[in-house]
């Protein structure tokens, strides 16, 4: 896999650093590292983030039940999460 610090997939652009919310979870999500395989499917990335807190995001947190870091592939990001 290839690291990269920005990826544009079929409904984000999702970088390095990128906020992400959902209504339904206590805490955020910020994007710490891209990981593509294949660039012509940019939705099967690797996205790994940290839950940090929904006001002030430098602030990483806890959270029961939920690994320090998360990783998902760039599609559920788009399916669950908003920017």
């Amino acid at each position: 896999m290839n690291s990269v610090t920005e990826i544009e997939t079929s409904l984000w652009t999702i970088c390095v650093g990128d906020i992400f919310s959902n209504g339904r979870m206590p805490y955020h999500l910020k994007v710490v590292k891209n990981e593509v395989e294949d660039m012509m499917n940019p939705d099967d990335a690797k996205i790994y983030s940290i839950p940090v807190h929904p006001k002030n995001h430098r602030r990483r947190i806890k959270v029961v039940d939920v690994s320090e870091h998360i990783s998902y592939r760039a599609w559920y990001y788009n399916e669950f999460w908003s920017k």
